[in-house]
């Protein structure tokens, strides 16, 4: 066998390219296993270079995560949050709200009115109306003005007015069928802080005053007719006495009877017109730090408001694609570039300020990432060895039994050849 084997260069030659072949075949089979699901070593401000269908950033703005408290105990806020496309880690713009300012809506009371002529027929008795209201206007005198304009524009009149730098009162008497009309004039002058309104009926009182004048003037005429009758000094002195004190009831009776009359046929309006605080306008400042750096660049953004109508609401559009909401917040740009950030705020009255922050994000410089290239390394030696094993379990087999069969065959092939070289000398 050793001659046999000695001899046989083929055998000798296969014995020295067998371990070449494994170990190189080994190299190439480790190295494709190694770097084909692995990214590079060399890395862009703490991120590893994706391959370009994988290194586009998403123009998209991760969940927002309400932390409440100050920016002290935020942890993490310097991290970047990762998701999923296409089977890699992808860093995409975030945005984390510092201190979420609560919305406040804006309320708004109403005052029950009373029913008003033009709602209850004045067929069903005799009624009364009154009404109270506090108007804040920006001028207490133009409004007493308007009000008795409007006053005098339907039939009524001003029972009383007064006026001061900082209010105005006046009493309006408005005809009954036109007090709804009147109420919503007045109301409509400014902006009515607070409002009372009430009704009275008067049906039974007035028809029990038109009875008592009727009996008191059947007295009078009882007295007038004795008068009439009197001979005596004396009687008729009595009677005349008696007849001045039913003059007087009378008299009295009627004027009541008059005033309510008067109080049916026209409603009261009593409005106090008190000046307005002078509102400021919606103003807004934001301050955002730092306007430039390297990708990836987190800004702090913190809005302050003032004027308007309390209850804000801020918002952002980061150029980025994305957008948030809050007064204070940082958001993180993943991609070099200018992006213009405007914030708008909206108040309670639907007020609207705006204003823009420029943010200049530069390319993060590339360094040499070690621990990285030393994972690179340590897992390129490893598949590499892993290639060289598995190169090794498929080709020796195969190796083996190719050597065997030559072993086998070239002694036979061997001795056919010298029995043929035999026979052709015999011949």
């Amino acid at each position: 066998m050793k001659a046999l084997l000695g001899k046989s260069k083929l055998v000798r030659n296969l014995l020295l390219i067998l371990p070449a072949f494994v170990i190189i075949g080994g190299v190439i089979v480790g190295i494709a296993g190694a770097l084909g699901p692995q990214v590079g070593a060399f890395r862009s401000g703490g991120v590893y270079a994706t391959s370009p269908q994988y290194n586009a950033e998403l123009p998209t703005t991760a969940p927002l995560q309400t932390i409440g408290g100050a920016l002290s105990s935020i942890s993490g806020a310097g991290q970047q949050a990762t998701i999923e496309w296409g089977g890699s880690n992808l860093v995409a713009p975030t945005t984390i709200v510092l201190s979420p300012t609560p919305v406040v809506p804006a309320t708004h009371s109403t005052t029950p009115k009373a029913t008003s002529p033009s709602q209850s027929p004045l067929q069903s008795g005799s009624i009364e109306f009154f009404s109270n209201l506090t108007v804040r206007v920006s001028s207490p005198q133009s409004a007493l003005t308007k009000a008795a304009g409007i006053a005098y524009s339907i039939g009524g009149y001003v029972a009383f007015s007064s006026s001061t730098n900082s209010s105005a009162t006046a009493v309006l008497r408005v005809p009954a069928s036109e007090y709804q009309n009147a109420l919503s004039q007045v109301e409509a002058i400014g902006n009515v802080t607070n409002s009372i309104a009430t009704s009275n009926d008067v049906t039974i009182k007035y028809t029990d005053m038109n009875a008592t004048l009727q009996s008191l003037l059947a007295e009078r005429d009882a007295f007038l007719k004795l008068l009439n009758q009197s001979t005596s000094l004396n009687a008729t002195i009595v009677i005349e006495g008696y007849l001045q004190g039913v003059n007087a009831q009378i008299n009295s009776v009627q004027s009541e009877i008059l005033q309510t009359r008067r109080l049916i046929d026209y409603a009261t309006i009593t409005a106090t017109f008190s000046r307005a605080a002078v509102k400021t306008p919606l103003g807004l400042k934001v301050i955002a730090s730092p306007l430039a750096g390297a990708t990836p660049l987190s800004v702090t953004f913190r809005t302050f408001e003032k004027g308007g109508v309390p209850g804000y609401i801020v918002n952002y559009n980061f150029g980025d694609g994305t957008a948030a909401q809050g007064e204070a917040l940082i958001h993180t740009y993943t991609k070099a570039g200018d992006y213009n950030t405007t914030i708008s705020v909206t108040d309670s009255s639907g007020n609207v300020k705006t204003s823009w922050v420029m943010i200049h994000a530069s390319g993060a410089p590339v360094g040499f990432d070690f621990a990285g290239f030393t994972n690179l390394a340590a897992n390129l030696f490893f598949s590499v060895i892993q290639g060289i094993v598995e190169v090794a379990i498929v080709v020796i087999p195969i190796t083996l039994v190719a050597a065997l069969a030559f072993i086998v065959i070239a002694p036979i092939r061997s001795r056919l050849r010298s029995i043929k070289a035999s026979n052709g000398k015999a011949a």
